[in-house]
């Protein structure tokens, strides 16, 4: 290699700048700098050292962009970096015309159980008539009733940590207004729902925003219906958390 200056312009290997300029550029997007400038110059430069002294800095300049994407991914978690978290969460959900149920969640212990707050005590059927008999209309009628409001079977899941944060990222998004029940109206058809989150320093805090949640509030109780959804295997319970969601 060498360099020369001809009427104000550096020569490199027999090439003015500005055409080293422009064809390193071209070169470098075509992806063939070797090929190229090997084939099609017979002077005494060789550029293709020029290209693989570039390649770790290319290398460098993805991995850096790899490194900003992971980040982005995580910056959730760095985020939730503080003293005070929700460690434990219990949820209420009361449809009027089908079965009520609870749910803990133990954000400590990375777990969830969902369970009935009554007894299963299912409306009797309608009377018969004179000749102590029901129709078969009725009969149909009484038992599509019945399959609807199934006995609730309790059970417990556990939640990954990814699973766990989604929903203390959710909690941490409460503030003082979420917790007052001073706009909320008396429920008289609908869900009623009620929010109760303990956090790590002790304070317990409930909400009762009945059928009228506001927007953090759905959002908490919908995530968490949505977790009891999807890890449910009980047939029965499938019932009673669709019924649940529909409310919604």
């Amino acid at each position: 290699m060498f360099l020369a200056r001809t009427g104000g312009n550096i020569v490199y290997g027999g090439l003015r700048k500005s055409a080293f300029v422009s064809e390193f550029s071209l070169s470098l997007k075509s992806g063939f700098c070797t090929e190229i400038w090997g084939s099609s110059r017979n002077a005494p430069y060789t550029p293709d050292v020029m290209c693989n002294a570039m390649k770790p800095v290319i290398q460098s300049f993805f991995c850096f962009l790899i490194l900003i994407s992971c980040d982005k991914k995580n910056e959730k978690i760095v985020a939730r970096n503080i003293d005070v978290e929700p460690i434990l969460i219990k949820i209420g959900y009361y449809p009027t015309f089908h079965q009520p149920a609870e749910t803990i969640i133990n954000l400590k212990e990375s777990y969830l159980i969902f369970y009935s707050p009554t007894s299963y005590s299912p409306m009797p059927p309608p009377p018969p008539n004179k000749e102590g008999k029901h129709s078969k209309e009725e009969e149909i009628e009484y038992n599509e009733f019945i399959n609807e409001r199934p006995k609730l079977n309790p059970f417990k899941i556990s939640l990954t940590k990814s699973e766990v944060e989604e929903i203390k990222i959710i909690s941490d998004s409460l503030k003082s207004e979420d917790f007052s029940d001073r706009n909320s109206t008396p429920a008289f058809d609908g869900m009623s729902t009620n929010i109760v989150v303990l956090y790590s320093n002790g304070n317990l805090v409930q909400m009762n925003p009945l059928n009228g949640p506001n927007e953090k509030q759905r959002h908490l109780y919908t995530e968490i219906l949505n977790l009891l959804i999807n890890k449910n295997t009980d047939k029965k319970d499938s019932i009673i958390l669709q019924k649940i969601k529909e409310y919604r």
